[in-house]
């Protein structure tokens, strides 16, 4: 997830909000005009970050500490 090197922090906050907005259906599209953003590329940050969280839900602590088990020195 490289966001933060492609994209300036506003455009991430902006992104973040258009998410929290979209899950409380709330109709901000107004809101958002009024910043004279482009839409698509919120819609397009927002997208990489479900993406994000939807790929790494799948590591779930006993994934994790199973590998560490494997990683244990063992005289």
């Amino acid at each position: 997830m490289d966001l933060i090197l492609m994209h300036p922090p506003y455009l991430i906050a902006l992104a973040c909000l258009y998410i929290a907005t979209v899950c409380r259906e709330n109709d901000a599209i107004a809101s958002f005009e009024e910043l004279q953003v482009d839409m698509n590329v919120v819609k397009n940050i927002s997208m990489e970050i479900l993406d994000f969280y939807k790929n790494h839900r799948l590591i779930t602590d006993e994934r994790i500490n199973m590998s560490f088990n494997k990683l244990v020195f063992k005289p």
